[in-house]
């Protein structure tokens, strides 16, 4: 199959490091991240001067992940089918061990399949929990950022940063 330009330079770039460099390089990038000061009105800024657009807020953090490709993860709260919790366990593994740290799993943050997801992608190095300001995953793996004041801005956000999603189960939430 053809690559483009980019994903020849990406292609290269990886070829070149070991799959332990990449993971620190992940690793330290959440580091990095944990410790930039953020933005918040309190610290004296005008609220208006804070706000960023969805677009904004995506642009900013695919920035964060380089060249990376970003796969989205999202769907229910809870499971229902019976072989689901399984199939996510499945799908973590097999990403993780196809693309490691080629990629950055997002997910919403949110219990069930998110959570279930990045549990078991790898070592969570190359898992990101996208939240709204002031709110954390309690996952205990990946990188929580933050972005949008509340669930519906964290949604808007999350549709325009993924180059691929992946849902399974969930309701009408998902669907948008």
């Amino acid at each position: 199959p053809a690559r483009t330009p980019r994903a020849t330079r990406l292609r290269r770039r990886l070829d070149s490091t070991s799959g332990a460099q990449r993971a620190q390089r992940a690793v330290r990038a959440c580091r990095r991240h944990a410790r930039e000061p953020r933005r918040t009105a309190s610290e004296g800024m005008a609220a208006a001067a804070f706000k960023e657009t969805p677009a904004e807020a995506a642009n900013r953090i695919r920035k964060e992940f380089g060249q990376r490709c970003c796969v989205c993860v999202l769907g229910g709260t809870a499971f229902h089918g019976k072989d689901s919790e399984a199939l996510v366990h499945a799908i973590a593994s097999a990403l993780c061990d196809a693309l490691g740290p080629q990629a950055a799993f997002v997910t919403g943050g949110m219990a069930g399949v998110q959570e279930a997801f990045a549990k078991h992608c790898g070592d969570g190095s190359c898992v990101w929990n996208l939240l709204p300001e002031g709110q954390a995953s309690g996952y205990g793996v990946g990188c929580d950022i933050h972005a949008g004041k509340d669930l519906e801005e964290r949604k808007a956000i999350f549709g325009q940063l993924g180059d691929v999603y992946i849902t399974v189960e969930g309701g009408p939430g998902v669907s948008q």
